[in-house]
C-alpha cells in the first residue's frame, strides 16, 4: 500500500476530502479517492470515514492506495513537507471493461463515479467516466447510450459514434435491449400486477406518473397524471427477504428491477412512493432509517442499487450490433452490507 498523509492548509480548508486531496497530491484522481472511501482506507484525524466530507485547517488526512508495482515511482515533496509517492494514473478504479468491439463498449462503472459532466463536477474539477474512457481508449468519439446515477454502480453502454448511439437508444425504446437492476429496499413490496417478461420470469408491474424538477435534481411520483408529468413503468420481483434485518424487526428485501421506461431516478423514486425506499438513499429515503444501517454496519453511505444485467433481444438485426443478438451480460451487486445467509 502507498500511504499519503496530508495536513490541510488554510487555502484548502472548507473543501471536501476528495477535491482537497486531488488538489494537493500530484497525479491523484478523484476516482481513486472514491474507491479508497469505499474500502474505508481514508482517515480524517485518525478516524475512518466513508463519505466525502468537509475539512478544516490543520486536519490530517491519511490515504491508503494499492501499490502499483509496474507504475513509475518518483518521490515528490508535499507542500507541508514529507515524501509523497505518485498515485496510479490509470482509471481502473473507476470502471472495468466487460465487453468491447468496433461498435460498443460495455463497462462496469463503480459506484461513486460521476458518468458525465455536471455543474458540480465542473466546479470541483472532477473526473468523469466518459472523459476517463475517451482518454484511455484515445477515442474522443465515444458517447454514452444511457446514464447511471453517480452512486449507482453497474453496467453501462458506450457507442463508438453517434450513429451507433442512436441505434442503441432506439432499440432500448423498442424494448430490444433490457436493463435490470438489483437493490435492497425497506419492507416487502406487494403492489402491482403480475406479468411475464420476455424471458418467462414473473414480475410485478407498477405504473405511475413522474414529475421532474430539474433545478432541484429531484422527481416526484403521482398516481394520477398532472400537467407536465410523463408515464413510467417499473417491474420488480423479490429475490430474497431478510426478516428482522431492519429497525424494529422490519424486513429488508432484495429486488430485481426491470425498467420499461427509463426516467431520471425512476427506480429510487417509484419504490419510495410505494413505501419501500432503497437502503442508503438520502434523497428519497428517510435519514433515521438509513442511520440505523450506518450504525449497525458502518458502511452504508449511498443507495444500494446496481445495474446488474443487460440483455439484447435475439431478433436484433441492426448491422452495427447484430453480433450481440441474444446475448446477456451480468455482474453481481456490490452491496455495502453483509447480508444474512
Amino acid at each position: 500500500m502507498i500511504h499519503y498523509q496530508i495536513v490541510i492548509a488554510e487555502q484548502v480548508a472548507t473543501k471536501r476530502v476528495i477535491p482537497a486531496l486531488t488538489g494537493v497530491v500530484p497525479g491523484l484522481k478523484s476516482t481513486q479517492v472514491y474507491k479508497a472511501l469505499r474500502r474505508k482506507d481514508v482517515r480524517l484525524n485518525g478516524r475512518r470515514i466513508q463519505a466525502d466530507q468537509a475539512v478544516a485547517t490543520g486536519d490530517v488526512i491519511d490515504l491508503y492506495l494499492p501499490d502499483q508495482s509496474n507504475s513509475e515511482q518518483a518521490n515528490q515533496e508535499g507542500e507541508r513537507g514529507g515524501s509523497i509517492s505518485p498515485a496510479p494514473s490509470d482509471n481502473t478504479l473507476s470502471y472495468r471493461v466487460v465487453y468491447q468491439d468496433d461498435a460498443l463498449l460495455i463497462l462496469h462503472k463503480m459506484a461513486g463515479v460521476v458518468v458525465h459532466g455536471t455543474a458540480k463536477a465542473q466546479e470541483e474539477d472532477e473526473d468523469t467516466l466518459i472523459d476517463a474512457v475517451r482518454s484511455d481508449f484515445k477515442d474522443p468519439g465515444l458517447v454514452l447510450c444511457h446514464r447511471l446515477d453517480r452512486n449507482t454502480g453497474g453496467l453501462i453502454i458506450l457507442a463508438r459514434n453517434k450513429d451507433i448511439q442512436n441505434t442503441v437508444m432506439e432499440l432500448m425504446q423498442l424494448g430490444k435491449i433490457t436493463k435490470r437492476y438489483q437493490c435492497l429496499v425497506r419492507g416487502e413490496p406487494q403492489a402491482g400486477q403480475k406479468i411475464r417478461t420476455s424471458d418467462g420470469l414473473e414480475f410485478y408491474q407498477i405504473e405511475a406518473y413522474l414529475e421532474k424538477r430539474a433545478r432541484q435534481n429531484e422527481v416526484y411520483i403521482h398516481d394520477e397524471k398532472r400537467p407536465g408529468d410523463v408515464p413510467i413503468i417499473t417491474r420488480y420481483r423479490i429475490l430474497r427477504c431478510f426478516p428482522g434485518f431492519g429497525p424494529e424487526g422490519e424486513s429488508v428485501c432484495e429486488l430485481e428491477v426491470e425498467l420499461v421506461t427509463g426516467r431520471t431516478h425512476q427506480i429510487r423514486a417509484h419504490l419510495a412512493h410505494l413505501g419501500h425506499p432503497l437502503l442508503g438513499d438520502g434523497k428519497y429515503g428517510r435519514n433515521a432509517y438509513n442511520r440505523f444501517f450506518k450504525g449497525r454496519q458502518g458502511t452504508v453511505n449511498r443507495q444500494q442499487l446496481f445495474a446488474c444485467q443487460l440483455s439484447f433481444a435475439p431478433d436484433i438485426r441492426a448491422e452495427s450490433i447484430g453480433r450481440l443478438a441474444g446475448r446477456t451480460f451480468r455482474i453481481e451487486p456490490d452491496y455495502d452490507l453483509d447480508l444474512p445467509d
